[in-house]
């Protein structure tokens, strides 16, 4: 029993020590990058298409904010294999993300973009710089 409790403890003063992989991006691992954004408006309905591409991992998702206090959307997918194979032939591709959105009201909205990386398996999860859209509803 005693033998059981001073494992436990130095388990724990490690997992203390030691901050969580997603905390320390490690410096080799390249954030990832927007492409290209285009919005697409017709009166107060707005489609936004993001291209994104991280140079040595696989782009996971999409998130945006349409600038009106209201939530958000996002898109993400993880594909698990058994042998890893899938995410070596996607890491460096580019991805493309569609979101549609009809604002409340006329008035002037700041959009907010960003696109992640990582975060299936052992990758820590990076997002994107955020990139800006000015949209006019009248």
């Amino acid at each position: 029993m005693r033998q059981a409790w001073i494992a436990i403890a130095t388990v724990t003063v490690l997992g203390m020590a030691t901050p969580p992989a997603s905390a320390m991006p490690d410096a080799r691992n390249a954030k990832p990058r927007i492409l290209s954004i285009e919005l697409i408006q017709d009166g107060a309905h707005a489609t936004v298409v993001v291209v994104g591409r991280d140079r040595d991992d696989v782009v996971r998702g999409a998130e945006i904010s349409w600038g009106d206090n209201g939530p958000g959307q996002g898109l993400s997918a993880c594909s698990i294999t058994r042998d890893g194979e899938a995410d070596r032939d996607r890491r460096g591709a580019r991805t493309r993300f569609r979101f549609s959105y009809d604002f409340p009201a006329a008035g002037h909205y700041t959009v907010t973009v960003r696109i992640f990386s990582g975060g299936c398996g052992n990758r820590p999860q990076q997002r994107s710089r955020p990139r800006t859209l000015d949209v006019h509803v009248g």
